[in-house]
C-alpha cells in the first residue's frame, strides 16, 4: 500500500517538473521584429533588451507610425510610440496649434485643438504635444510664432534651449536661442522646446537623469520627421526613461538633431485613425487623462 502510494507521489512530482519545464520553455517566444526603426534602435543603442511586440501602419500619405512594446535594459516593461514623416511630400504640412486656434494664452487637450483647426482642406492626420508651459496661465515657456505672427520671443529659464520652426519655405528647422533670433522673420510657425538632445548627428550630454514619460522630436537632412512619446509612471504597463535615452532612441532611427518637449502627463501622441473617422490618443497620459496643455504640433494633410 505504501509502495503504491510513494510510486504514485513520484509519478505526480515527475509530472509537475515536465510541466514546470514545458511552461518556462513556453514562456520565451521568438518575436520578429517587424519595423525597421525598431531594428535599428535594439542594434544602434543599449536600451531595449527584449522586444516583445511591434506593430507599424500608414496613417495617411508618408505619414507612418509605429509602436513598441519592450524590456529595457534594466527590466522595466515600456512601451513608445514613434512618428516617421516625409515632409518632403507636397500633400504635408507642418503646423503650431494653440487653444481654440487663437493667439492669448491658454490650456486645451490635443484632440480638442484639432476640432478648430480641421477642415476640407487642412486634414489634421496627426498631432504631439509641444513646449513646456504655465501650467495656471498656459504660456509657454520658450519662443512662438504662429501664422507669420512673431507672438513670444522670450524664454522661461536655461532649460528652454531651444525651438521647432517651420519656414515660409515649408522647411523644417530645429535650432537654439542664437539661430532664432538671428532668423525668427524667417519663419511661419515656430514653437519652443526643452534641452537640445542630439546636434550634427552626436549625442549632447544631459544632466537630468530623471525617468519620466516623455516626449521628443527629431529631424534629419533628408526632410524626415520623428514624433517619439514613451510612456512612464505605469511600473507593470510602461516606467519611463532618461532624455538622454530619448535623444539616443531618435537617433537610432534617423534623427541628427533632436529637442526634448514637454513630457510627464502632457506627454500626448494623437492620430487620426486610418480606419474611422475619429482622433485617437495611441498612448497612455500618465494623469490617466488627456492634460490640457499649452500648444501642440500638428500634421496637415492638404489636398
Amino acid at each position: 500500500m505504501y509502495r503504491i502510494k510513494l510510486v504514485s507521489i513520484l509519478s505526480l512530482l515527475y509530472f509537475t517538473i515536465a510541466s514546470c519545464k514545458k511552461d518556462s520553455q513556453a514562456q520565451v517566444p521568438h518575436v520578429t521584429i517587424k519595423s525597421p526603426l525598431t531594428q535599428r534602435m535594439v542594434d544602434s543603442t543599449n536600451i531595449i533588451a527584449k522586444v516583445f511586440s511591434d506593430t507599424v501602419f500608414q496613417i495617411s500619405e508618408g505619414v507612418q507610425e509605429t509602436d513598441v512594446h519592450y524590456l529595457s535594459r534594466e527590466g522595466y516593461s515600456m512601451h513608445m510610440f514613434i512618428i516617421e514623416a516625409d515632409m518632403n511630400n507636397p500633400k504635408l504640412k507642418l503646423e503650431a496649434a494653440t487653444p481654440y486656434d487663437a493667439t492669448p494664452y491658454a490650456m486645451q487637450t490635443v484632440p480638442d485643438m484639432v476640432k478648430y483647426i480641421n477642415g476640407p482642406n487642412s486634414k489634421v492626420v496627426a498631432g504631439v504635444n509641444a513646449d513646456f508651459f504655465n501650467t495656471t496661465t498656459g504660456e509657454p515657456r520658450g519662443v512662438l510664432i504662429k501664422n507669420n505672427k512673431v507672438l513670444k520671443t522670450t524664454w522661461f529659464n536655461d532649460r528652454s534651449s531651444t525651438f521647432l520652426g517651420v519656414k515660409k519655405d515649408g522647411k523644417l528647422f530645429i535650432g537654439d536661442r542664437a539661430e532664432f533670433a538671428a532668423m525668427q522673420n524667417d519663419f511661419e510657425d515656430a514653437l519652443g522646446g526643452g534641452p537640445m538632445l542630439v546636434k550634427n548627428n552626436a549625442i549632447l550630454t544631459q544632466t537630468d537623469l530623471s525617468i519620466e514619460p516623455r516626449t521628443g522630436i527629431g529631424l534629419n537632412e533628408q526632410g524626415k520627421m520623428y514624433w517619439m512619446v514613451i510612456d512612464g509612471r505605469s511600473f507593470y504597463y510602461s516606467n519611463g526613461i532618461t532624455i538622454t535615452q530619448l535623444g539616443q532612441l531618435l537617433k537610432a532611427c534617423g534623427a541628427t538633431k533632436v529637442i526634448n518637449v514637454d513630457g510627464g502627463g502632457s506627454s500626448t501622441f494623437m492620430i487620426k485613425h486610418p480606419l474611422a473617422e475619429v482622433w485617437q490618443v495611441r498612448n497612455r497620459p500618465s494623469d490617466g487623462t488627456n492634460r490640457a496643455v499649452g500648444n501642440a504640433w500638428m500634421i496637415i494633410s492638404k489636398p
